[in-house]
């Protein structure tokens, strides 16, 4: 069984479900909080635009595996998630002029959409990506590439993948223990720093400092 195919796109699942329980109570607790709802729905847009490609390059390796008639396209699923997404926050940006309940509805909508999308794919395209083989034309994970560090990565699982960042984290005070299942986008909101700067940091400590064999 080939686990590694899905270990990426599942973390998001995990991420994003998260996002869509904690949205889900903002919509009831307070709906009210433009500027809650704003952040968080920027958030779960960038999450969700970094997990379509991960998704993208996954179904890119199997695609050509599956059966005829049932090959997955990649981005399919989620456009019309993002296009809901981001008509959310063109409203939101409007500030004060924004139609609450239009917000409201709309992410609802895409909590309810989500949802379903992530759990349809849970059932049929995981389990075959689980048993398929690689494509012979990819070759390798490449673990101690830079590049695969994405804003939507969990602390905990950039630190595990590549301990070459463990000073950088220290050298930010960024807490572990509490801090561990949140993403990039969400520590560098914490942290007040510029979340592509953080993200290029990272990926610098990275390419920098070789992983040990």
């Amino acid at each position: 069984m080939n686990m590694d195919a899905t270990r990426a796109i599942r973390q998001d699942h995990e991420l994003l479900r998260k996002k869509l329980t904690i949205l889900g109570s903002a919509l009831q607790v307070a709906p009210e909080v433009r500027f809650v709802l704003r952040e968080m729905s920027f958030s779960l847009q960038h999450l969700l635009s970094d997990h379509a490609r991960r998704e993208a390059r996954a179904l890119e390796l199997y695609n050509q595996r599956l059966p005829a008639g049932s090959r997955v396209s990649p981005g399919r699923d989620h456009a019309d998630v993002q296009h809901l997404l981001r008509g959310v926050n063109e409203l939101l940006l409007g500030g004060m002029r924004a139609s609450l309940s239009a917000v409201v509805t709309r992410l609802s909508e895409v909590i309810d959409r989500l949802e379903a999308q992530m759990d349809e794919q849970e059932r049929t395209v995981f389990e075959f990506l689980d048993h398929a083989e690689p494509s012979p034309v990819d070759g390798a994970p490449r673990e101690r590439d830079a590049e695969a560090i994405e804003s939507s990565m969990s602390a905990n699982e950039i630190l595990q993948r590549f301990p070459q960042t463990v000073p950088l984290f220290e050298r930010l005070h960024i807490d572990r223990l509490q801090e561990g299942y949140d993403s990039v986008d969400e520590i560098a909101w914490h942290h007040g720093l510029d979340a592509s700067q953080f993200l290029e940091q990272l990926r610098q400590a990275v390419a920098s400092v070789p992983a040990k064999s």
